[in-house]
């Protein structure tokens, strides 16, 4: 077996040695790209515009704003704006008693647009968007323009965008964002409007940005959509914590050429809390651009210095690294040849190497098998299932397999090697993930990403258990559990049980990131962040690294107590693999704050073994 073992090393050495390339290449991707933008939609800036329009422009420069966002014009935008009067049929037909006027055939449902004023082609986008279902009715002089069906959906339904209006913007020197409507509120006239957003593709113009729930087109045209306006030069921008339905479709379609948005409404956040929450985005989750919902509550002058105090902190205190402009989407990343043979023959070699080592020959044949399909399935037949079933067991595994040691010497040379030996172990599997689940749809977060961060929590912690199970209770497992079967229940037992399960779930439902956290640990993030510009993870440093220093410390002499040990630091491999699975996070970020959790896990481990010696010896002078 040692001679198999020695073929397999040098197996997984090759193997990492051919993906590394891969590896560097998305992190050249991920550092190259470090120009974010500042966006705002311009219906918020127009009530401000009342004012002193030019006055305003400047502050809004001034404080960082690059880019402003369009949505196509309704009926409820015009009227808003003042450019229209909407009458329902009611307010329509008291309209023409008070005129003493009568109009045949009148729709039962329906409204009535009366134009204010020509800034807006109404008339024209009307007739090209609702066809036979708008009708013009001239009473005293005055056209009128009368559109049968549901009113509030009538007054949603997009028109096209206000050509006067985005040449303003640009004219004022920002970009512009155009919106694409929700595919909810559009008909069949509305086609005109993407049409649009094609013909008005320039050179300040060349992201676009979905709302709604369903991105237009959706669910038939999606692809088509995407395809011309990818022809067209645009790029897509996709907000983080939300995904209209199609948005997939529509990235991929445009060769995934998105970059990713933060929208911040500084309404739902104190003023310093926004600027963290915005560098940390910039900084931490591959966000190169930020969506200001400006404040809104008070006066407008109020308003307008809030928010633009806001914005200069924002750009102030982002790292000097980072620089305000036009944000552009990754450039390509794609996976090599070489990288993917290294992945077949590396995770093969590994995950039998690793099973061997934990359970029995048998499983660990049943494991490398079960790799090279999903490998083979993955490269040859392009399964992007396959890979991601393949990250997530080699995620499962290898946290347990650097975790469980097969041996350690005494004293500190063989905690310093065991230790060290855990942490190659981790950084190959992490190597792999990484280059498994390699492309732009995983930097910009297009799709789901690695699935099963709550099976990384759990599964290898309940492996660990049944590991090191026979060291604890001193007997095989099978008649341990037998025993405890018959064992009579007290109400100690479902106390102590309803504890443990209660601390598991709050482990579980804190991990990821829907986690929550006190706020005392918030306060002492930010304050980490602060000092070492990422924070290490506090289960890492705090818990897992150090109780895993101290078990391999201790495990010789109390194999009881080393073996609990082993099962609360794989919590800190568990972690440190969890943070590369985040795979929109960049991998300088991820390096960092690992580096950091296992510098700092040891030296808390040391604290630890010293602490424990004192106790020991303490122990023996009282007896």
């Amino acid at each position: 077996m040692k001679h198999v073992k020695k073929w397999l090393l040098f197996i997984i050495a090759i193997s990492l040695v051919l993906i590394a390339p891969a590896v560097g290449k998305r992190h050249e991707v991920e550092w190259n790209n470090r120009t974010y933008e500042i966006i705002m939609p311009y219906d918020e800036i127009e009530a401000w515009l009342q004012q002193d329009s030019e006055h305003v422009w400047k502050k809004l420069k001034e404080a960082g704003l690059t880019t402003v966002s369009v949505e196509a014009e309704t009926l409820e935008s015009l009227e808003k704006s003042g450019h229209v009067l909407l009458l329902n049929m009611d307010e329509w037909k008291h309209t023409l008693v008070l005129l003493n006027e009568r109009v045949d055939q009148m729709p039962s449902r329906g409204l009535v647009v009366y134009p204010l004023n020509d800034a807006f082609p109404v008339a024209s986008s009307l007739r090209d968007t609702f066809g036979d279902d708008v009708r013009e009715v001239e009473i005293n002089q005055k056209t009128y323009y009368v559109i049968e069906g549901n009113a509030k959906k009538i007054e949603r339904v997009p028109l096209g965008y206000d050509e006067a209006k985005v040449a303003h913007v640009i004219e004022r020197g920002f970009m512009v964002v155009l919106r694409i409507p929700d595919a909810r509120d559009m008909n069949e006239g509305s086609v005109r409007v993407l049409q649009q957003v094609e013909s008005l593709k320039n050179e300040h113009m060349s992201k676009l940005l979905p709302t709604g729930e369903q991105v237009a087109g959706y669910p038939s045209d999606v692809e088509k959509w995407g395809e011309r306006w990818k022809r067209a030069g645009y790029a897509l921008l996709s907000t983080e914590f939300y995904e209209a339905k199609g948005l997939t479709t529509l990235a991929k379609a445009m060769d995934v050429h998105v970059v990713r948005l933060h929208s911040l409404n500084l309404e739902q956040r104190k003023p310093n809390e926004a600027v963290d929450v915005a560098i940390r985005a910039i900084k931490e989750r591959n966000i190169r651009a930020l969506f200001i919902r400006p404040y809104t509550s008070e006066e407008i002058a109020q308003n307008i210095e809030k928010t633009v105090s806001v914005m200069k902190q924002i750009v102030q205190h982002m790292p000097s690294h980072y620089t305000l402009g036009k944000s552009e989407p990754f450039a390509p990343v794609e996976r090599s040849s070489m990288a993917t043979i290294g992945l077949i023959v590396g995770t093969t070699a590994f995950l039998f190497l690793a099973i061997r080592s934990l359970v029995s020959p048998l499983w660990a044949f049943v494991a490398a098998g079960g790799a090279f399909a999903l490998s083979v399935a993955g490269a040859f037949l392009a399964i992007d299932l396959a890979w991601k079933a393949l990250a997530l067991l080699v995620a499962i595994v290898t946290p347990v397999y650097a975790a469980k040691p097969s041996s350690v010497q005494e004293g500190w040379r063989g905690t310093m090697m065991a230790y060290s030996r855990a942490i190659v172990i981790s950084f190959a599997g992490i190597s792999w993930i990484v280059t498994m689940l390699y492309g732009n749809e995983y930097i910009a977060y297009v799709g789901e990403g690695f699935r099963g961060v709550k099976l990384v929590y759990v599964v290898p912690i309940v492996a660990m258990v049944a590991l090191v199970l026979p060291s604890i209770v001193q007997e095989p497992i099978l008649p341990f559990m037998k025993r405890l079967w018959k064992h009579p229940i007290t109400v100690g037992h479902v106390v102590l049980s309803l504890i443990i399960f209660a601390l598991l779930a709050y482990y579980v439902l804190r991990s990821g990131n829907t986690g929550t956290a006190s706020a005392f640990e918030l306060a002492a993030r930010q304050k980490l962040e602060e000092w070492l510009y990422v924070r290490p993870r506090t289960k890492e440093f705090l818990l897992g690294f150090p109780a895993y220093v101290l078990a391999l410390a201790v495990i010789n002499r109390q194999k009881k107590l080393g073996a609990v040990l082993l099962v609360v630091g794989t919590i800190g491999w568990l972690s440190m693999i969890n943070t590369f699975t985040h795979l929109h996070i960049p991998l300088f970020i991820s390096f960092i704050r690992t580096m950091y959790s296992l510098g700092l896990g040891f030296v808390f481990g040391v604290v630890l073994i010293y602490a424990y010696r004192s106790v020991w010896k303490w122990k023996k002078v009282i007896r």
